[in-house]
């Protein structure tokens, strides 16, 4: 987790949480739902079935074929697909959200999974009523309390210092319901062993960071499942004689990507693949990383007004890292750019697997919105629009154990959909042109999930406009 909201004290963000807004009402009680005439993006495979009908049934899609073969069940609702492409819904596969004002962003804008990399009870509740119905947002897939050394970077961290208590740390995290371990920056190389060897033994994965003590190389050799930020790399890809030779942790490396050696970088790609470990680059985080004028034009972009009063204020460069970073950092994060997305092409190339998401939550990162920048920058990056789609669809739900379950169009898996104008396979762009939103089964328009979107906004608005009390 780059620097988040989290630096403000957890119990205040905690008392800073919402119930949900209600849910856009949803048409009435259907037998079954069914899009006819549609152009199916199943995302198991580069390819397009036109004229389809496929039939969902509770939160599962029952039926899928050609048009002129395929029944629409007595009392369906019909949903006209001619002219118009379904696809799965997509998932942010790095967020940290303490807030239900958060869900409307996300799924409006055809974001139906989130894996949350810093998780409480409060996560673990949420994720119980979205599987329950009684609140509309994404599935949520959720890590526990960061691990990490002493002192730790966040507070509500997990601190682990001793490798003799690190079965008792995942034991906790896994008796809790956590869906994953997230370890981080400051473990020191026994403790990270124990902490691995302990995942292992009780069947919990371990994902995130890789922390300074123990390097990118024994974390890819530990099989850890996934890499954050693209954590490590440019540090590990230095050649010798380069200024930034043996230099470790992400903030210290940010200027070291300009000097990134290509061959390193394939090299850990190929070790990537033979391990396992998937890599989620989170490149827009990175990209938000400016100086005071474009700060303002971030702060004033159209999406910013659907972000809640609370989150927007830790945005302000007077109140987070942004604000205190100095100057020759910020030019060396936006220098690195292009060479993070070499990165990210060497990865795909070498056959290292990639998840798509965002550190939503951190400055200007906006929920949903930032998913679909940075689908974008993995075509700029090289990858083509499926293989980036992929990332945040089927492959996604690879990496997560599901491969069936969700992130294709497929009979049996859950009915997330997005149904679109235009082919997200000619232009990643055209996933952001959505009629309507299915989640889990139901349907909405894309006009009342805007209502919606337009009711949270005037809620914010009020609430900057209503005088602090005397």
């Amino acid at each position: 987790m780059i620097p988040t909201l989290l630096s403000l004290p957890v119990a205040l963000l905690l008392a800073w949480t919402q119930v949900a807004p209600p849910a856009p009402a949803a048409p009435a009680a259907e037998p079954a739902i069914a899009f006819v005439g549609v152009s199916v993006v199943p995302m198991s495979s580069n390819a397009v079935l036109a004229d389809q009908t496929v039939v969902v049934r509770g939160d599962r899609i029952v039926a899928l074929g050609p048009a002129a073969d395929t029944a629409v069940p007595e009392g369906a609702t019909r949903i006209d697909g001619k002219g118009r492409w379904l696809m799965p819904g997509l998932a942010d596969m790095h967020v940290h959200t303490w807030s239900a004002d958060d869900f409307p962003l996300f799924i409006a804008n055809g974001v139906t999974t989130v894996r949350n990399m810093f998780g409480s009870e409060l996560q673990l509740g949420w994720r119980q009523q979205v599987a329950a119905g009684e609140l509309l947002g994404p599935t949520m897939i959720t890590a526990g309390p960061i691990i990490d050394g002493d002192p730790p970077v966040w507070p509500g961290s997990t601190v682990l210092t001793d490798p003799a208590e690190a079965d008792k740390v995942v034991l906790e995290q896994q008796q809790a319901g956590y869906d994953f371990l997230k370890v981080y920056a400051g473990l020191k190389l026994d403790v990270y062993d124990a902490l691995v060897a302990a995942a292992k033994a009780h069947g919990m994965r371990f994902m995130g960071h890789v922390p300074k003590a123990v390097g990118l190389e024994h974390v890819i050799a530990s099989g850890q499942s996934s890499i954050e930020h693209l954590d490590g790399f440019a540090g590990a890809a230095q050649l010798e004689g380069s200024p930034h030779h043996g230099e470790t942790g992400f903030l210290q490396t940010l200027a070291a990507w300009p000097t990134a050696d290509s061959g390193r970088l394939a090299e850990l790609a190929d070790a990537c693949r033979k391990n396992g470990v998937w890599n989620c680059p989170t490149l827009v985080v990175l990209e938000k990383w400016v100086g005071p004028e474009e700060t303002a034009a971030l702060m004033a972009r159209p999406e910013m007004k659907y972000v809640g009063p609370m989150l927007k204020g830790f945005w302000d460069p007077k109140n987070n890292y942004l604000g205190t970073m100095p100057d020759d950092r910020v030019a060396a994060t936006q220098a690195g750019d292009a060479d993070r997305k070499r990165c990210v092409r060497i990865l795909h190339e070498h056959g290292a697997r990639l998840i798509a998401g965002t550190d939503m939550g951190n400055p200007f990162v906006v929920a949903g919105w930032a998913l679909h920048e940075e689908l974008a920058n993995f075509v700029q990056a090289g990858l083509s629009p499926y293989e980036a789609l992929r990332a945040a669809t089927s492959g996604a739900a690879e990496f997560m154990g599901a491969p069936k379950e969700w992130g294709v169009v497929a009979i049996g898996a859950r009915a997330d959909l997005l149904l679109l104008e235009a082919n997200p396979l000619e232009d990643v762009r055209n996933a952001a042109q959505r009629v309507g939103v299915m989640v889990r089964g139901k349907w909405f328009e894309q006009a009342a999930l805007q209502a919606q979107l337009d009711e949270l906004a005037a809620r914010f608005a009020a609430t900057a406009e209503t005088p602090a009390p005397k």
